[in-house]
């Protein structure tokens, strides 16, 4: 039957048989992979507790960080950044910015902004002189 093909022919023929079956166990294989990844989410969805296995942060998570204010640097050409955490956030100019220390001034592309937590509005000034610096503010 096959005598009245040339052999090129049947050696193309062989060749794209030979494709198909690869990009047919790249698929299966990939289909694998994605099936492994959603078996470990659907796993780590279903735990009541995710940190459950590391100890360490539930020190944090009992004591909380004690960390008095945010601070974040915003450049002033972003708009939607500086816009977002000012309006939406919160976030005040910090002292330490340098358009309030004026430093720089105008002549600055950034501000620094910054939030007081909850743990920094509850708690006041640990030292009341004035050698403070801005530390704490």
């Amino acid at each position: 039957m096959f005598d009245s093909f040339p052999l090129s022919y049947l050696i193309c023929l062989q060749r794209k048989s030979n494709r198909a079956k690869e990009k047919k166990q790249r698929r299966l294989e990939e289909r694998a992979a994605m099936d492994a990844v959603c078996a470990k989410v659907d796993a780590a969805n279903k735990l009541d507790d995710p940190l459950a296995a590391f100890p360490v942060f539930k020190k944090y998570d009992r004591r909380g960080t004690q960390m008095k204010k945010v601070m974040l640097t915003v450049f002033k050409h972003n708009h939607g950044a500086y816009q977002f955490f000012r309006e939406a956030l919160q976030f005040e100019i910090d002292d330490t910015s340098p358009s309030m220390s004026g430093c720089c001034g105008d002549d600055c592309s950034y501000e620094i902004l910054s939030r007081r937590t909850k743990y920094g509005e509850s708690s006041g000034h640990a030292h009341a002189g004035s050698h403070c610096g801005g530390c704490c503010h």
